[in-house]
């Protein structure tokens, strides 16, 4: 997990990674029109990236998944989501059936496809360029932060370079939040746990 790799990886990841932020921009255009599907394009290049690494390199380990302490991740990230669902039913006014969802579509729609991309594929790729480990890090920090920019723009209504200032608070803990996950991922050698830990912190801020 995250070791030196060709160039040629370093190109595919920053390649990728531009095709994905104009997609966030196209799907805040979306969004803003009133189309509720345009997390199809999301899910598309989730994929794509998916066949990229498979095609590739014939194998999970640069989508963030090997056998290395999986049966102890496992259970430590069904553990995270377990307690947080539970926590979630005491300090949540929500029904049941609406924190169940809510927890369907932060684990699987956000977690998952987010740490994958990022954690797994992306900062695995970025490991391609021949750069000090940390910059390499604070690349896939700052590419995970700005990531969210042009789809919040739309969000938000504020489709200038004035949201930028408005979301620089978010912007920064997104930034530490893929260093400390990074981190997680490099320890543990899979990105479970980081899925949950992501899933939990979204989760538990969105029903309080």
């Amino acid at each position: 997990m995250y070791k030196t790799k060709d160039k040629i990886y370093g190109y595919i990841g920053i390649i990728y990674y531009l095709i994905l932020l104009i997609s966030f921009g196209i799907m805040g255009k979306l969004y803003k029109a009133g189309w509720n599907n345009y997390r199809i394009i999301y899910w598309i290049l989730f994929i794509v990236a998916i066949i990229i690494v498979l095609a590739k390199d014939k194998n999970f380990t640069n989508l963030g998944f090997s056998n290395v302490n999986l049966k102890v991740n496992l259970l430590i990230m069904w553990g995270i989501i377990l307690l947080t669902f539970a926590l979630s039913i005491f300090i949540s006014d929500l029904s049941l059936a609406k924190l169940f969802k809510g927890t369907v579509y932060y684990l699987f729609k956000i977690a998952v496809v987010e740490e994958i991309i990022f954690r797994g594929f992306l900062q695995n790729y970025l490991f391609g360029f021949n750069l000090n480990k940390k910059w390499v890090y604070i690349i896939g920090g700052i590419c995970f932060s700005l990531m969210h920019l042009p789809f919040q723009m739309y969000v938000h209504n504020m489709e200038s370079a004035t949201y930028i200032i408005f979301a620089l608070p978010q912007l920064l803990f997104t930034f530490f939040f893929h260093l400390i996950m990074c981190f997680i991922t490099y320890k543990r050698k899979d990105v479970t746990i980081p899925i949950a830990l992501h899933y939990a912190i979204n989760f538990l801020q969105n029903v309080l």
